[in-house]
């Protein structure tokens, strides 16, 4: 049944960004004016602060994303943490080429017509039920994303979602069917992302920076022996919280009547779409054979979708649905990640959080390592940028520990991905400018899913990595 939210829905309401302004700035100061703790540098105290201002920032949506994103790029020049040329260097990385071309693809796939021919047959399968195609969504994201990139599998069911939410009435900030699906998909990506070593680059930063700094080397195999079930197990699970905490108003989806035949032969648009894709996937899944980058990959993939001959991307009518924020934010929180890193700020945040774990049982070890990745996140929220920035150190202190380097590394590898507290990782950011959820809405589901994501992955370490010889 289509709910009737045009006078139960009442909106959020909006806080004093005055106010919020001023906790920002405060929660600077506060930072930079304590007594700088030994082992941690002026500028690493100051590069702390303003990673934590940022985030404050982007939480409170003190000024627009993208205002707030350059502002806190140029901060760190102004403040005298790191000249500006070189700040713009951390800013302007390929992942931002790679997210320009997805947004690129998520508008040709809509354009194309083929997002309503996916609707219909999602909705054959799941029965016209409204829980039942959530499921199904987010197992096709989380498979989909154990071997190939997040960000293409989010942003091609994306518009799907939309247009079940839409056809459906569910309105943006008022829908919690709305809330459970936008946060449901990125969610069951980001699961999806540990199941292989394909799945994802911080995965294979995490395997490629153990054998470098500790000369520990971790399988194809062994990596997914722990990841597959993971994911098996997690994705459901996150569909259970989601459902619990956001109770979808509706049962039955409405607009879908239409059966797959009523659609008729697939348009040339839709054919056009899928040939480029399948070029994609293909080159996507094969970067170690032709060692072609794989951003470099995604934007001429992208701009293929803009050739006149295609028309699937017109950028005079498209062009300012490119989530130009979106890519300012990334840009901005890898930039600050990277200061930490050469401020030498993350080294004394993991001596500080985990130099006490040694004397822990096995268990609590796995399981806390665990859990400070996925609270750190709010510091870092790039997972290839939290790898960068900390795996190295912990590394560095599993040998001052006496503990072998995968104890403290893997944990952290395959907790990676877990952004599920804020939207403030690139995946989740896909789906939060659709305004069916606010910052915070992600908060109680991501730790509830956090929690799991712990117990599920120190009980798999725990049951195959040591036979396996990886602790």
């Amino acid at each position: 049944m289509r709910p009737d939210n045009d006078n139960s829905c009442v909106p959020a309401p909006t806080p004093n960004k005055l106010l919020m302004g001023g906790i920002v700035i405060a929660s600077y100061a506060l930072i930079t004016l304590l007594p700088t703790p030994e082992g941690l540098t002026p500028n690493g105290q100051k590069a702390i602060a303003l990673m934590a201002a940022a985030v404050l920032a982007w939480v409170f949506e003190v000024l627009p994303l993208a205002a707030a994103s350059i502002l806190f790029t140029v901060l760190p020049a102004v403040m005298g943490v790191m000249p500006l040329p070189r700040v713009m260097g951390h800013f302007a990385t390929p992942i931002l080429f790679f997210l320009f071309a997805m947004f690129c693809t998520c508008i040709a796939f809509q354009n194309s017509g083929l997002s309503r021919r996916l609707v219909v047959w999602l909705s054959m399968k799941s029965g016209g039920s409204a829980k039942r195609l959530l499921f199904l969504m987010m197992m096709a994201c989380g498979l989909l994303s154990t071997i190939l990139a997040d960000l293409p599998v989010i942003a091609m069911m994306m518009p799907v979602a939309l247009l079940v939410l839409r056809e459906n009435g569910c309105r943006p900030g008022c829908s919690m069917y709305g809330r459970a699906m936008m946060l449901g998909l990125p969610i069951a990506c980001l699961i999806g992302g540990v199941g292989t070593p394909a799945g994802g680059s911080p995965n294979m930063l995490t395997i490629g920076l153990l054998e470098s700094t500790a000369n520990v080397k971790i399988s194809f195999f062994e990596w997914s022996i722990i990841g597959l079930p993971m994911v098996l197990l997690l994705v459901p699970a996150a569909f259970g919280v989601l459902i619990k905490v956001f109770p979808p108003e509706i049962e039955i989806l409405e607009g879908m009547e239409d059966n797959y035949e009523k659609l008729g032969p697939m348009r040339t648009e839709e054919k056009r779409f899928l040939l480029i894709l399948a070029v994609n996937l293909l080159l996507w899944s094969t970067d170690r054979l032709h060692g072609i980058p794989l951003p470099a990959v995604s934007v001429m993939g992208g701009t293929l979708f803009c050739l006149p001959g295609v028309g699937l991307v017109n950028w005079n009518r498209d062009g300012g649905r490119v989530g130009w924020d979106i890519i300012m934010l990334v840009g901005a929180a890898n930039a600050l990640g990277m200061i930490i890193w050469e401020s030498g700020g993350a080294l004394w945040i993991a001596d500080r959080c985990l130099g006490g774990v040694a004397s822990l049982p096995l268990a609590a070890i796995i399981a806390g390592i665990s859990l400070f990745t996925v609270v750190i996140h709010l510091l870092i929220p790039i997972a290839p940028a939290l790898i960068a920035v900390l795996l190295p150190a912990v590394v560095a202190l599993a040998g001052n520990m006496g503990v072998s380097p995968a104890l403290l590394a893997l944990p952290m590898g395959f907790s990676a991905s877990a952004s599920l507290l804020l939207p403030i990782e690139t995946i989740t950011l896909v789906t939060y400018p659709a305004g069916y959820y606010r910052m915070f809405d992600m908060f109680r589901p991501g730790m509830l899913i956090a929690l799991c994501w712990v117990a599920v992955m120190t009980a798999l370490m725990l049951l195959v990595g040591r036979p396996l010889g990886l602790l």
